[in-house]
């Protein structure tokens, strides 16, 4: 078996994400990159089980997944706090236009294709209100990583890992202002992130 298809089980993938990551992560993360306001609506794509939740105000929540058992999870530890919808990306995504304050796409872009990936930017895009943000967060290829965290990336479950520079491309071409932080001190293990805010 793959070892990386362990990691579709949800709890499995909790676990893991606890196991590999400082539990300051996902409070770093919003603390100083989504820095969601209570009563903001928020709409997740890629939501997985939905444990960002954990870490956000009381907020108008919206989370999508191709998941079905990632979704029934998040339904079971926070039907209280959000909707959630077993959907995949698309041009037809059940989200209202214009409606949303942030959105977040959090461990998906390097999932995705280029196609894939100009489609999420596109369907963020319509989804924010004037002055909304997008927030990605994604690993990344970076000059003078170290070996351990180039290897970790090159093995990743997504099949699309890529520099700073392909990943603004992308946001760009829907998103006018675009900004980007690495970060190298998020997990346990050597590991590069890149953390796009992205605004139209």
């Amino acid at each position: 078996m793959d070892p990386r298809s362990l990691l579709s089980h949800p709890a499995v993938y909790s676990l893991f994400r606890r196991l590999v990551g400082r539990d300051s992560v996902r409070s770093v993360y919003a603390r100083e990159h989504l820095r969601i306001a209570p009563g903001q609506r928020v709409l997740d794509l890629g939501c997985g089980t939905g444990d960002i939740l954990e870490f956000l105000p009381p907020v108008a929540y919206v989370g999508c997944d191709a998941s079905a058992a990632y979704i029934a999870r998040a339904r079971r530890r926070f039907a209280q706090r959000g909707e959630f919808h077993c959907c995949a990306l698309s041009d037809d995504l059940p989200v209202a236009a214009a409606s949303f304050d942030v959105v977040i796409a959090h461990g998906l872009l390097h999932h995705l294709d280029d196609e894939a990936a100009a489609l999420l930017f596109r369907t963020a895009r319509r989804a924010l209100k004037p002055g909304g943000r997008l927030v990605t967060f994604d690993g990344c290829f970076a000059e003078g990583q170290p070996t351990l965290a180039r290897l970790l990336l090159s093995i990743d479950r997504g099949r699309h890992v890529r520099d700073r520079a392909a990943y603004e491309r992308l946001a760009r071409a829907e998103f006018s202002a675009v900004h980007s932080a690495l970060r190298q001190d998020l997990l346990r293990l050597p590991y590069t992130h890149l953390i796009m805010e992205c605004t139209v």
